[in-house]
């Protein structure tokens, strides 16, 4: 599973942080490819991650995807 920080990627020319892609496309089944431009310099790059990882559900990862809903 991707957490939001692990889906940033840093420009891999200037290092400017990257919060999202340009465009992404499904690879196969389990591969999605992210085409990252960055605004500062004009890189343009591919990533490529596995859509499914075995990763245990931490009680962090939880509440970043699933924050409580409950209202005071």
């Amino acid at each position: 599973m991707m957490t939001i920080a692990s889906f940033q990627k840093d420009c891999i020319r200037c290092g400017e942080r990257l919060t999202s892609p340009q465009r992404c496309a499904y690879l196969d089944e389990e591969f999605v490819c992210y085409v990252w431009v960055c605004p500062k310099c004009g890189c343009e790059f591919e990533a490529s991650n596995c859509l499914y990882q075995d990763e245990t559900m931490t009680p962090q990862l939880v509440e970043t995807f699933l924050p409580s809903l409950l209202v005071a």
